[in-house]
């Protein structure tokens, strides 16, 4: 059993972010956890977009690095 599922059963109904979609339009479309597990998420109205989880340092890293 994951996490999420003491919370909600449905993964569907785990709101994760929202975001603007790259459709014509531009409208918010909420991306959930399944939404992730899928990497896609459709719009209201129909523009599938791609969804991608960028990964990266903090902050005090990424300025050590750059001395």
């Amino acid at each position: 059993m994951s996490l999420f599922e003491w919370f909600k059963p449905d993964e569907n109904s785990i709101i994760v972010k929202t975001a603007t979609s790259k459709g014509p339009g531009k409208p918010a479309v909420p991306i959930t956890v399944a939404d992730i597990r899928r990497g896609k998420v459709r719009d209201p109205l129909g523009y599938e977009n791609e969804v991608v989880l960028f990964v990266r340092a903090n902050k005090a890293d990424r300025k050590a690095a750059r001395k």
